[in-house]
């Protein structure tokens, strides 16, 4: 007899917390790699997606999910999910604003600390038997110093936080979607010029979404414009920034270092010269992935498509406003537009 569960794919495992959601209430399907050719394949006959970071629902892959109603993110960004695509199909994209902000902070909280206090190289360093490194007087005080902050929403506002009231850092705030410069709130000091926040800095960090209008947001000349003294952090997207100039900005002793948690190309090619370098700190695409958050995120990307499929609009919908507009959602529940489109 046939089914009549709903059919989910993850594009990868998730964490129990979120399998103990849609067990025995879906029919569960975990790809087999995260390909597109893959996830094309798979995506015909699925009426939900779970989709982790490093796997892609591209124009494509939609083009070929016949009955698939909602696409659902382990995170909050959306960047690997072709958006207009899927609200041409009233597809619903939902993320999960903030549930890791909390995490990714700690995570360039840590970076700042490592870079200023040089804790990989003095441990390497004590491995070979160097003992007489701690002569070399590199670490640095964090107390006053200038962290600058591209991108001040959910993560960014807590690193801000963390920062002040822990190391009485002052803090320089570039968001053009949030204020304009000369305001200062919550202790932080708003600038217009992105390149004022570079030039100022001994800490940039970087904390804004991966879109088309970000990509490449900070450039060779912006990199030119910071400290030779200065590090730069990224625990964002790597399209942000023109990895090649920052790699040429670190060769040439432009910036002092840096350390970063996302790539260009992820996994980086085994030929990426970052691997190599001795003032870069790597970690591979981590930040949200601790204990507590893989939880989080599992189980808020599950409830999402359980509440879908018991009738009920999940939370956090990406695309909601452009599904509204659409004709795909109204005051808030599924109209039949959606209800015909369900696989029996």
């Amino acid at each position: 007899m046939r089914s009549c569960m709903k059919k989910v794919l993850l594009s990868q495992p998730i964490h129990e917390a979120g399998m103990k959601l849609l067990k025995g209430k879906v029919e569960i399907i975990i790809a087999p790699d995260t390909s597109e050719a893959t996830m094309g394949k798979l995506c015909r006959d699925v009426h939900g997606v779970i989709l982790r970071t490093t796997s892609r629902v591209s124009k494509g892959v939609i083009a070929q999910a016949k009955i698939l109603r909602i696409i659902s993110r382990t995170g909050a960004g959306v960047d690997n999910v072709d958006v207009r695509a899927a609200t041409k199909r009233g597809i619903l994209v939902c993320n999960l604003p903030g549930v890791n902000s909390l995490s990714v902070a700690e995570h360039t909280v840590a970076f700042i600390l490592s870079l200023a206090k040089r804790l990989p190289f003095m441990d390497k360093w004590t491995r070979q038997g160097n003992w007489s490194s701690r002569n070399r007087y590199e670490a640095a005080d964090l107390k006053g110093k200038v962290l600058g902050l591209i991108g001040v929403g959910n993560i960014g506002s807590r690193v801000a936080r963390i920062c002040q009231g822990a190391f009485n850092m002052r803090v320089l705030g570039y968001d053009p979607f949030i204020s304009h410069g000369g305001e200062t709130k919550d202790g932080i000091q708003f600038c217009s010029d992105i390149g004022q926040v570079l030039q100022e800095a001994d800490f940039v960090s970087v904390h804004v979404a991966g879109t088309a209008q970000t990509h490449n947001l900070i450039n060779w000349n912006l990199l030119c414009r910071m400290k030779r003294s200065a590090y730069f952090i990224n625990t964002s997207r790597g399209g942000v920034i023109d990895e090649k100039a920052l790699i040429k900005a670190l060769e040439e002793g432009r910036i002092a270092g840096a350390a970063l948690d996302v790539f260009s190309e992820e996994p980086p090619f085994r030929n990426n010269p970052l691997l190599k370098m001795e003032n870069v700190i790597l970690s591979p695409h981590s930040a949200s992935l601790t204990k507590e958050c893989v939880a989080r995120l599992a189980s808020g990307a599950a409830q999402a498509v359980f509440d879908l499929f018991s009738g009920r609009l999940p939370d956090n919908i990406f695309n909601r406003k452009e599904l509204q507009e659409a004709g795909f959602i109204k005051e808030d529940q599924l109209i039949k537009k959606i209800q015909n489109k369900r696989a029996s």
